[in-house]
């Protein structure tokens, strides 16, 4: 049988900067409009804050980018129907891709700096193979929400390359990849994809020299996590916001996740990636970025999915187990106010016990008990947890669900919070897993057609409490049945049943998971 072999692929760019000006637009030393200046050319999703932040250091300075160019930037902004480029009192607010800007007071040589040239990667063309040649230990965390992917490389520098002339910079951009050879059941060469990554932190340390490299996945334009903005989003979703985050930050959307109507909501000096890790999260969705991606998805959608595979005991190299009923809870309580009427407005959901209060803003009370189902299957991850560490399995990744089995009554699916792959002393991944939980019931609201929407079966529904929520009396449940009679008999068949009737009920039986048009 031949050895398990596993070893890291690194592109590496070696200079500051380089990720934001692929495809970015940016500075060039051609012909310039003034004595030491350059010009750089807008692209999609720069503002002058960022530009100013990118060829100065300072986003604060973007008022002199503005006097060099008003001309410029003023006649773009009538040509595309504004009466001015300002936005409240900012000015240059407004701008579009193609426009080329002075920037006052720089040089071609900064312009190299700005578009990621530096000594070291005129001298070293194969940076990122000496680094993965000289790697003694590598992380990467794969969380599944809450915060970017990031890595971690340990360098050996006993030669002092990298404390001198290979000196790393922050903000250059990192690609890695981990390579197993015979690793599986196949003698295959197989290779998982970590993503891209910004170096963020940059330390030494002797003896034995080394260098340990930090880096974090997010959008190559620095003002989605540096620069706050105030902002009021009326008459929209959570997707059209993400969506136009993402278009500013220069990445892509992974959107997954039925429509959330949001009818007013006020970002106040917050940056675009604390703003929407904060909106997600207060409807119940994860977020994450991800090789230049803005990732959100339904994690009650993801929780209820079938487990990629089986973990035995067998297969732990160590675990740990917890388990807590502080903080967790059995239903919830909520008081939000009606916006048209002032009055407060009480709602329970779930089952009695351990209750969860709430006292929201809310736009009515569907929008509350989307608040509300969120906080509380928030809190009550938290009831039984695990650590378990295994050799590396590349079938598992954060937002998976993996079944455990071995272990008696701790036994049952889990749902994968982060993952932690360590290269060094062999290939292993440290899990972060929460057991799944039955989630309190919310309405879930996507557009389904003409004049409805649709709502995800909780264990515990029948048509008549939904008919009853929607409509306001249980008797109407044979309108919800009718306009999903296919769905829900397939799901009767699907689980040994002849039909969802139980006697003359139709659609006595349904199941968790069930997506139903409500007509």
């Amino acid at each position: 049988m031949k050895p398990h072999q596993a070893s890291l692929e690194i592109s590496y760019d070696g200079g500051e900067a380089k990720a934001a000006a692929k495809g970015a637009g940016g500075a060039s030393d051609g012909p310039s409009a003034a004595s030491g200046s350059q010009t750089y050319t807008v692209v999609r999703g720069d503002n002058l804050w960022g530009i100013a932040k990118r060829f100065y250091g300072s986003g604060a300075r973007y008022l002199e980018i503005y006097k060099a160019n008003k001309n410029v930037i003023e006649a773009a902004a009538r040509a595309h129907g504004k009466q001015d480029s300002y936005k409240g009192s900012t000015a240059g607010w407004w701008l579009w891709p193609g426009e080329i800007l002075i920037i006052p007071g720089t040089t071609g040589d900064s312009a190299g700096q700005a578009a990621g040239k530096s000594s070291s990667d005129a001298t070293e063309p194969k940076l990122g193979a000496k680094i993965a040649g000289q790697t003694t230990a590598f992380s990467y965390t794969d969380a599944a929400s809450g915060q970017s992917d990031s890595v971690s490389i340990t360098l050996a520098d006993i030669g002092k390359e990298w404390l001198g002339r290979l000196m790393p910079k922050r903000g250059a951009s990192l690609g890695v990849r981990i390579i197993c050879t015979n690793w599986g059941s196949s003698e295959k060469k197989e290779s998982f994809d970590c993503g891209t990554f910004v170096i963020d932190d940059i330390s030494f340390s002797g003896r034995p020299l080394s260098c340990v490299l930090g880096g974090v996945s997010v959008p190559a334009m620095d003002d989605f996590k540096s620069l706050p903005v105030t902002n009021t989003w009326e008459k929209t979703t959570i997707r059209e916001i993400a969506s136009q985050i993402a278009a500013k930050a220069g990445v892509s959307l992974y959107y997954d996740a039925d429509t959330i109507k949001i009818a007013e909501i006020e970002q106040s000096r917050q940056t675009n990636s604390a703003f929407l890790y904060s909106l997600c999260e207060k409807y119940g969705l994860a977020m994450k970025v991800y090789n230049r991606k803005i990732v959100i998805f339904d994690i009650v959608m993801y929780e209820a999915r079938q487990a990629v595979l089986t973990l035995r005991e067998t297969d732990m190299l160590s675990w740990s187990f917890n388990t807590t009923v502080d903080g967790t809870y059995t239903g919830v309580n909520l008081d939000y106010t009606d916006p048209d009427t002032e009055k407060t407005i009480k709602v329970t959901m779930g089952r009695p016990g351990r209750m969860y209060a709430v006292n929201t803003q809310a736009s009515g009370k569907y929008d509350a008990e989307l608040q509300a189902a969120a906080a509380v299957n928030a809190a009550n991850r938290g009831m039984q947890t695990m650590e378990v560490t295994i050799r590396a399995d590349s079938r598992i990744v954060a937002a998976h669900c993996i079944m455990i089995t071995g272990l008696g009554s701790l036994d049952g699916k889990y749902y994968v919070d982060k993952v932690r792959h360590s290269l060094g002393n062999g290939y292993t991944m440290q899990l972060s897993i929460h057991k799944v939980q039955t989630p309190v019931g919310s309405v879930s609201v996507s557009s389904a057609g003409s004049g409805g929407q649709t709502y995800t079966v909780v264990k515990g529904d029948n048509l008549w409490s939904i008919a009853k929520r929607f409509y306001g009396s249980g008797a109407r449940y044979l309108e919800i049945y009718n306009a999903n009679v296919d769905v829900i008999e397939a799901e009767a068949k699907a689980h040994g049943k002849t039909s969802s009737y139980k006697g003359s009920m139709a659609g006595w039986w349904l199941w968790a998971g069930e997506r139903l048009v409500i007509p």
